[in-house]
């Protein structure tokens, strides 16, 4: 037997409490939470229910809450119920801000007051390239890896973002920048059963003399990127054909529709798909982000051999429009 307690944590502007084990997120502390915004006041309130159960099963309500069913073996560890908090946090954050929570990198030019949306497969630099704009150009961070960013009065904002760097072997051996950085971290012998993909550090901004960007800022431009080595020249240009669309659709789409996320065990034991939230409401709000961008002419591609010349090219690009 165990007894329940009752933990809050807040993913941006949202509050989750979760009525759990007493022992789960017991070394969890608010400072811990991944993304943080400090402009506004919380005001969205939700919920995660652990119930005790021999049958996995996960139900929203339509209130805000959400109710998890299953064997306390499964979640004991709380990895689980931390990321269907992220998930309810984000699917009602879109709600009640227009802001989305996409798979991105973020930086603020301090000189312009505006910042930058970086978007791109994985593998295409996006790490590498927020990395030297901030170090090489004094750029500040908002967010790697994950970012909110939405649409305010026709105006297109960032807000927040995951405030740290994941560093992969992969990225250190293919920009002299990032070798010169952190190659120090990966001169041990990658595991036999590891691929370098895999092998990656955590750094946090303040660690590289980076400084941070925690309010909403207006974003000028936002650049698709990729690095293909067998590209000779830079290529850069505005993208607004079919498949632009088809990319921004998908990218945006992702986190309501639940294709990010799934309810599983600590351990990754498949169980179902996550319930939808809002999702009518919450597609609206994709479907008004992304007209607003093709209607601003906002989207840039940019390709070229290294991060490096991508970043070249966005500096570039800067200036021209300064």
């Amino acid at each position: 037997m165990f007894m329940m307690d009752k933990t809050v944590l807040y993913f941006g502007l949202v509050e989750i409490s979760f009525d759990v084990p007493d022992f789960i997120f017991q070394k969890i502390k608010e400072q811990n939470n991944k993304i943080r915004y400090y402009s506004k006041s919380i005001n969205i309130l939700g919920s995660v229910k652990f119930i005790n159960s021999n049958q996995q099963l996960i139900e929203y309500d339509g209130n805000g809450n959400i109710l998890v069913y299953g064997r306390l073996k499964y979640f004991k560890e709380g990895i689980s119920l931390y990321y269907i908090g992220e998930y309810l946090a984000e699917c009602l954050l879109i709600e009640h801000s227009d802001t989305l929570l996409i798979h991105a990198a973020a930086v603020y030019n301090p000189l312009s007051g505006h910042s930058i949306l970086l978007l791109g497969d994985k593998g295409a630099g996006k790490t590498t390239v927020a990395i030297r704009l901030c170090i090489e150009h004094g750029y500040h961070l908002i967010g790697n890896d994950q970012v909110i960013f939405g649409s305010n009065s026709g105006i297109l904002l960032t807000y927040a973002g995951t405030s740290f760097f994941k560093i992969r072997r992969t990225a250190v051996l293919s920009d002299n920048l990032l070798f010169k950085l952190f190659s120090k971290f990966f001169n041990r012998s990658l595991q036999f059963n590891k691929a370098s993909w895999d092998d990656k550090i955590s750094i946090f901004p303040k660690e590289l003399g980076i400084r941070t960007c925690n309010f909403s800022t207006e974003i000028s431009k936002i650049y698709y990127i990729k690095t293909d080595k067998k590209e000779k020249q830079i290529y850069h240009s505005i993208w607004n054909d079919s498949l632009a669309s088809l990319y921004l659709n998908e990218l945006l789409g992702r986190h309501i529709s639940g294709q990010v996320a799934c309810f599983q065990s600590d351990n990754g034991k498949y169980f179902s798909t996550m319930p939808l939230i809002n999702y009518e409401k919450n597609n609206r709000v994709r479907e008004q982000i992304v007209k607003g961008i093709f209607a601003k002419q906002k989207l840039f591609k940019i390709t070229a051999a290294t991060p490096a010349k991508i970043a070249e090219a966005i500096i570039e690009n800067v200036k021209k429009n300064s």
